[in-house]
């Protein structure tokens, strides 16, 4: 980042210390926003049109529908795209609410790269999901303005959702400089009602052909498509073993195993053992 100045905003002249809040719908911006930082976190969805996010000597064209994590040590501006009206929500919360949440998340939630990457995490949601997070925004308007224990119980709680759902992805795709759409598409087959389904929900879901999905995939995660998948149906099974009581052959074909043999035979592969044994090691029949 060039060394310049540049207006820097603090959280006590906009945060409530009390709701730990900031809550603002700009339903338009100027051509050019001041270049600043500030000592606090801040989170960001567009909600209509386009605009250029000129951050950390980057430019982003940002649409509908991207929400933003922006850390303190980010410079950032608007500058207005063509003649496009643009308009977005940003919350504002202070260090201690993200430092709080974090440790809440514990180590196994991805704070290094959200915090120390060079450029902030963004992601695409879909129409439904912008309409989602609006409406969920827009309820921080209906609680009474002395309710402020109220206040900041319910943002904790969006964060909280908003951070588990949309920034909680373990690989680093600016360092690994793995595309948008596949990033997207190894979080959504991460989901169970995908990964069952197997390589063919895989390709509806990227809208692009067998060969380009497998080489990009290899490539960049070091894995087959196969072989994603099947590690997120073996670690499903695997759970199921230990923590239901449902049979073998239930869970291979909730899993998203139509042949209990072949089931049979990678689940081996992978844990050195059988279900039976594996569920016999791992399982406690012990009711709390």
């Amino acid at each position: 980042m060039k060394d310049r100045s540049h207006l820097k905003i603090y959280s006590e002249k906009i945060i409530d210390p009390f709701t730990e809040v900031h809550f603002a719908w700009h339903k338009s911006l100027n051509d050019i926003t001041i270049e600043h930082t500030h000592n606090f976190y801040e989170i960001f969805l567009i909600t209509k049109g386009k605009v250029v996010h000129n951050i950390n000597d980057n430019k982003q064209l940002l649409e509908e529908g991207t929400l933003v994590f922006i850390r303190p040590s980010d410079v950032h501006h608007y500058k207005k795209y063509k003649d496009e009206n643009c308009e977005l929500i940003n919350i504002a919360f202070p260090q201690k609410t993200i430092k709080e949440l974090f440790n809440y998340l514990g180590e196994g939630f991805n704070r290094k790269s959200l915090l120390e990457n060079g450029m902030p995490h963004s992601v695409k949601l879909s129409n439904v999901e912008t309409g989602i997070i609006i409406k969920r925004m827009e309820d921080l308007n209906l609680i009474n303005r002395d309710s402020k224990q109220e206040i900041n119980t319910k943002l904790r709680i969006l964060l909280l959702e908003i951070f588990i759902k949309y920034f909680s992805s373990n690989y680093n795709d600016e360092k690994t400089n793995v595309p948008r759409w596949l990033s997207t598409l190894r979080e959504e087959m991460l989901k169970k009602e995908n990964f069952i389904k197997g390589f063919s929900e895989m390709q509806r879901i990227s809208n692009k052909s067998k060969e380009h999905v497998c080489r990009e995939f290899k490539k960049h995660f070091e894995l087959t498509p196969t072989e994603f998948i099947n590690d997120q149906r073996l670690n499903y099974a695997a759970n199921l073993l230990t923590n239901t009581d449902e049979n073998i052959p239930f869970i291979s074909m909730e899993a998203g195993f139509e042949n209990l043999s072949h089931f049979y035979h990678i689940f081996k592969k992978k844990f050195n053992s059988s279900p039976g044994d594996f569920r016999n090691k791992y399982r406690t029949s012990i009711i709390p």
